[in-house]
């Protein structure tokens, strides 16, 4: 009997914390290839000399080497890198997990540049509006998306939001900019 009820309280503690709020988190079942020598080469040998650089491209890429996105990285000589964080997400119809990219730029303060893809339970990459943030000094706010199961998070939609951060960097409340409705196949924006 003693064993069953610490069964029962072990699973109601464990089953408390996945009742939480979820955030992104590293993934390694992404990865976004390099630029290669050769095209940095070409890129700094027509540098500063040329009035527009193309962009050059960098891929994201799942676990088995399959191309899933293309991120155009513009002005080489700011470009910081890239990160990928994942939100696994059950309760946003027909979509299993959002992918969160974001490319920085540094000069006297960082432009951070995020591109939300919303994977479906199909494969299909759905991507949301682009969203940019400059940050120079401590914790600023921020312009981010929220998803149904993140901390103030609605029930199918999707939140554009101006989040505002504590001293430890965690969001302590946030400023609805636009909500997006999704009905399993596409995201609108509501008036």
């Amino acid at each position: 009997m003693k064993n069953l009820i610490l069964i029962i309280i072990s699973l109601t503690f464990f089953n408390s914390f996945s009742q939480e709020s979820k955030d992104f988190i590293k993934s390694e079942d992404y990865y976004l290839t390099e630029i290669d020598p050769l095209t940095m080469k070409k890129y700094w040998e027509n540098f500063p000399t040329e009035n527009v650089l193309k962009p050059i491209p960098i891929y994201l890429k799942d676990k088995n080497g399959k191309t899933l996105y293309e991120i155009k990285i513009s002005e080489l000589e700011f470009y910081s890198g890239t990160s990928i964080e994942v939100l696994d997400i059950d309760n946003l119809k027909d979509i299993e997990q959002i992918i969160h990219l974001e490319s920085g730029y540094d000069a006297c303060c960082t432009s951070y540049y995020s591109t939300y893809l919303l994977k479906a339970k199909d494969g299909k990459l759905i991507k949301l509006p682009e969203i940019d943030n400059l940050h120079c000094d401590g914790p600023e706010p921020r312009f981010e998306y929220r998803f149904p199961n993140q901390k103030f998070g609605h029930e199918n939609q999707i939140l554009m939001t101006k989040s505002f951060l504590n001293d430890d960097y965690k969001v302590e409340k946030v400023e609805i900019q636009k909500t997006y409705s999704w009905n399993g196949k596409t995201f609108e924006l509501k008036k």
